[in-house]
Formats: C-alpha cells, structure tokens, sequence
C-alpha cells in the first residue's frame, strides 16, 4: 500500500465492476496514487454492506476526520482480518474514487459497495538530545513500533510540548535521519545529537483521542467545542 504508483492499488473484488464510480478518475485522486500525498500514506478498504447496516465509523462531516472506529463494526472487522488499522485522525481521501466532500458522503450512505481511500498522517518529529534525557522510547525489534514510553523522556517533552504531534504506543518509527534500515536507525539516535524521526500514527489513538474528550489538553482548559459529526 501507499500511493507511489497506481499499480500499488489494490485489485478491487470480484464483481465490483457496476459500481457507480465516476466516468474519469479525478485528476487530484490519479496524482495523490502516482506521485503520492506530502506527509500521508493512503490506505485502501473494501467494504460490503448489507441493507442499511452501518459502516462502522464516526466522521468529521467538515474535515472527513474519522473521530471514532466502532469496535466489532464493518471497518473494524475489516481491518482485524486483513491486518491494518484506521484510527481516529486518520481522514476519507476518496469513496468509490470520489473526491469531493458531498459526494462522498452520498456514497458513503447510499452504496452498499465501498472503496474508502483513507489518508494516515505521517508525524515529523524534532529532538535535540540533552544531557541526563534519554530517548525514552523501547520498541518492536522487528517493525520498529513503539511499545513504551518513559515518562520525563526526550519523547515525553516532545508530547508536552506539541499534544497534537505527540507520538503514542503503537505509532511506528519510519526512519530516522532519513535512514530507514532498522539496524541503521538505531545507530543512528545512539550517535546523533540531533534526531529527525517519520512516525506513522497507529491503532492506540483511539485510547489517546478518548484521554482528550474527557480532560481537554491537560492544562486544566476545557476541551475545545466539539465540530459536527456523523455515525456512518
């Protein structure tokens, strides 16, 4: 997945064929598969309802946002059985290669077959090392994604300093320093002073987008008023 190339797209199920998409892919949409999105990575879903049986989600009907995956739903029964995630912060690119925003809240109620383009935020993260602070991060040796984070941390600064740019359990490092290799990366942030890391959000923002709901920004603030949202 991703969006280098139209051919990284993925075949769409049999018997798809009648669906209502437009005569023309738009022109934004053949752009964002071939030279792909500035800081995103755009995942596909294919879903199929029955009758009027919801999608499963709750959507930012300004934004496209997704604010909240309903646990045992479609889209999160999709996701569990072909391993991805969508997570709140995550936002609608395209339905059914559809691109505006009204248009793809018809399809989104109206079609039982669903192609949901779903842009990730990649997160870019900034860390000048100071003495006596550790990284505080321990991470999957395999997929580099982070499993704890200690408090009084490097990363744990960063978060209290940029909440919305936090990273979380379960985002994954990219890269660091533009170095993707693994083994690389970590000799990387053991000898660099300064440290450029590619998150990708993961699957435990939902916990963290709950945290926020209930006690604002953590700065005794209310949370902000909440925008218009819609359960599809």
């Amino acid at each position: 997945m991703g969006g280098k190339c139209c051919a990284d797209r993925k075949p769409r199920p049999k018997g798809w064929s009648d669906k209502p998409f437009p005569n023309k892919i738009s022109s934004s949409l053949r752009h964002a598969w071939v030279e792909g999105l500035s800081g995103y990575i755009l995942y596909e879903v294919f879903l199929s309802k029955e009758d009027d049986q919801p999608v499963g989600f709750e959507l930012e009907t300004d934004s496209l946002e997704v604010k909240a995956v309903t646990p045992g739903g479609l889209l999160d029964t999709y996701c569990k059985q072909e391993d991805e995630f969508i997570c709140p912060g995550d936002k609608i690119y395209s339905v059914n290669d559809f691109t505006d925003k009204s248009d793809i809240l018809r399809q989104l109620k109206e079609q039982e077959k669903l192609e949901i383009v779903f842009s990730k935020l990649i997160l870019e993260v900034k860390i000048l090392k100071r003495p006596g602070k550790k990284l505080g991060a321990a991470t999957d040796p395999k997929t580099f994604t982070i499993l704890k984070i200690a408090d009084e941390s490097l990363i744990d600064d960063w978060n209290k300093q940029y909440p919305k740019d936090r990273i979380c359990i379960g985002d994954t490092v990219l890269s660091v320093n533009g170095v993707v290799d693994k083994d690389k990366a970590v000799q990387e942030i053991a000898s660099k002073e300064e440290l450029s890391l590619r998150v990708l959000r993961g699957p435990r923002r939902d916990v963290e987008a709950q945290k926020d709901h209930k006690t604002g920004d953590g700065k005794g603030k209310p949370p902000a008023p909440e925008k218009p949202t819609m359960k599809m």
